[in-house]
């Protein structure tokens, strides 16, 4: 069993975090009014096909962007805790590079990888 990724001030894994929610809530907090920008009614079927397209896309993005907000709380919180930077499958420690490029992670490049053929 890994020990988990010491907790401090300093750590760089804390700060990526951190900076990554603040991007979310602020792209989170602008995107409702491209979901709630106006009517997509319209007479000409392309236009509204057009509008429906762009509200769907804001809708995903949303939707994607909320899902990483929590995994960021969620980290914030196993870090907080000391449990953060242990995979979930496993119980190994992940890498310093995969937390680094996925600060949010819960599972090693290995146990990532087997879930994603399954």
């Amino acid at each position: 069993m890994a020990t988990a990724v010491k907790t401090s001030r300093k750590n760089p894994y804390r700060e990526l975090l951190l900076k990554k929610r603040s991007e979310l809530v602020a792209s989170v907090n602008a995107e409702p009014s491209a979901l709630l920008g106006g009517s997509i009614r319209t007479p000409d079927e392309d236009e509204f096909a057009v509008k429906a397209a762009t509200q769907d896309v804001a809708a995903t993005t949303l939707e994607l962007r909320s899902q990483m907000l929590k995994e960021i709380e969620r980290s914030l919180k196993q870090m907080a805790k000391g449990t953060y930077g242990v995979c979930e499958a496993c119980g190994e420690e992940i890498s310093p590079n995969r937390l680094k490029a996925i600060p949010w992670t819960r599972f090693c490049l290995k146990c990532q990888e087997e879930r994603s053929r399954n």
